[in-house]
């Protein structure tokens, strides 16, 4: 088998720690262990995994268009950004469409109509992983009716039901480094995070403050839970919103910690007693896994792709329900039921959810868009 020459693409890559940059980062790199494949990354940042070679490539960061007026191709602070990265690629001309095979994206509409256009016929086959939803591949007015690939890696059964007869598609979900992420153990001291108390019950939210995560309910559902201390890891354009209620709500009992670098994340899950999400309409949420692998119990909305993810080891409820949500925090809590919560979502996830599992996928997508045959996962 030839050796595959495949380039990554995403504008936060290697510089931020979003969902859709953790999931790239992590496939580079169980990709790069193959000896027949060769990966590159194109971002705006240098935090690559080692052995792989990334090409900075800069970008404006989307908080600096928070406030900017909306338009067709220009609807949020992330097509900003997007545009941004692409305008620099273009002028650095780090990306040679012939130096590759296949290349792999997950934004739109500008990456997508970039690769298009650089490669033309003979360019690399486009790969478009839907991380960040998958309205794009179904839209068919404005400028989505634009969108096109030669590949399409659906994360959720959801999407790969909607669009199998209609693209060459794959089901391959994210995945987990389950020895990076791992239960608490008594050598975890000199890791910690100083700002979350001992001693008390911490419920974890690792998630962008922006309003579809309902950062703003889960403070309210978190203030019915008189014992909890809410931490929660993220930024976003409610900062202030999710600042002011914390502080109404939740006096001396929440942390707001903002940004977390990607390597103290895995330590920050092992403060926790309980893990809380509350966007129902995500796209997958590698953070049910990275929860699930640190053998935290999980409460996480009530809805299709969270119990594809979880099965049995999570507890669902609603979202829209501060009540509901505090009663499921109290049972997550408690002595018993927590605890066998997060050894069975930990056993869950160790054997068939790995970025190795994904990885091999991948490869075999890769090969079969490639090459038009091959195995399909």
């Amino acid at each position: 088998m030839p050796k595959r020459r495949v380039a990554m693409l995403l504008p936060g890559l290697g510089r931020v720690q979003r969902g859709a940059e953790t999931a790239f980062l992590e496939i580079a790199r169980a990709l790069s262990r193959d000896p027949d494949m060769e990966i590159e990354l194109f971002g705006s940042g240098d935090d690559a995994p080692r052995g792989v070679p990334i090409h900075q490539v800069g970008c404006v960061p989307r908080d600096r268009f928070e406030g900017w007026p909306r338009l067709p191709c220009l609807r949020t602070e992330t097509h900003y950004e997007e545009l941004s990265f692409i305008l620099r690629l273009l002028k650095g001309g780090a990306y040679r469409p012939g130096d590759f095979d296949a290349a792999i994206a997950c934004s739109y509409p500008y990456t997508n109509w970039f690769l298009r256009c650089a490669g033309g016929r003979r360019g690399p086959k486009q790969v478009f992983v839907t991380q960040n939803g998958d309205w794009m591949c179904r839209a068919e007015s404005r400028e989505y009716r634009f969108f096109r690939c030669d590949g399409l890696v659906c994360i959720n059964p959801v999407y790969y039901d909607r669009h199998r007869s209609r693209y060459d598609a794959a089901l391959i979900p994210n995945g987990v480094d389950a020895d990076l992420y791992r239960p608490r153990s008594g050598d975890d001291d000199e890791a910690s995070e100083p700002r979350i108390p001992r001693g008390v019950p911490v419920v974890l939210m690792v998630s962008a403050l922006i309003a579809a995560k309902q950062v703003a309910e889960a403070v309210r559902a978190v203030a019915l839970v008189p014992e909890a201390f809410l931490a929660v890891a993220g930024d976003g354009p409610e900062r202030a919103e999710v600042a002011r209620l914390a502080g109404e709500l939740l006096p001396g009992r929440h942390v707001l910690l903002g940004s977390v670098p990607r390597a103290a994340v895995p330590a920050l899950y092992r403060q926790a007693d309980a893990f809380l999400h509350m966007h129902r309409d995500e796209p997958f949420g590698i953070v049910y896994l990275e929860a699930a692998a640190s053998r935290l119990a999980i409460v996480a909305p009530d809805a299709p792709v969270p119990r594809w993810i979880l099965g049995e080891t999570a507890l669902f409820t609603d979202p829209g329900d501060p009540a509901a949500v505090a009663a499921a925090l109290r049972r997550a809590l408690g002595p018993e039921l927590g605890p066998a919560l997060g050894a069975a979502a930990r056993r869950r996830v160790v054997n068939d959810w790995t970025w190795d599992v994904q990885a091999a996928k991948y490869r075999a997508f890769i090969e079969h868009i490639i090459t038009g045959n091959g195995q399909h996962p």
